[in-house]
């Protein structure tokens, strides 16, 4: 009966997933809130198909690089407030340089990033 029904109004699964996800109409709609409590249950989902694995895997890692990358265009930004030019640099600036307030602020601005980086190191 659902198929029949996607297929009387011409749409596909896929597309009434992306509709629901993506149309603020249905924010708090209750398949939505379904959909978002199952949010890691579809990918693993969509991993374990053998059909699927190795693009998912792919898009996977996209999205994680495009994120890592807005985290570092962020934290390299001269609003992040640790963008300096050596020839401008004071003494004083030096000294009152903080390796630790920095660490601190990269944490609290580039979440993802520092996660990654403890990981790795």
């Amino acid at each position: 009966i659902i198929f029949e029904a996607l297929d009387q109004c011409q749409i596909s699964v896929a597309g009434l997933i992306v509709a629901l996800l993506t149309s603020q109409q249905y924010e708090n709609h209750y398949y939505v809130t379904d959909l978002l409590t199952c949010s890691r249950e579809i990918p693993h989902a969509f991993s374990q198909h053998p059909a699927s694995q190795h693009q998912f895997a792919l898009h996977l890692f996209r999205i994680a690089e495009n994120m890592y990358l807005q985290e570092l265009c962020c934290l390299m930004s001269e609003n992040s407030g640790w963008h300096f030019k050596a020839s401008n640099t004071s003494t004083k600036q030096l000294e009152d340089f903080s390796l630790k307030e920095m660490a601190w602020d990269m944490e609290d601005t580039t979440p993802e990033w520092w996660s990654l980086l403890g990981v790795l190191l």
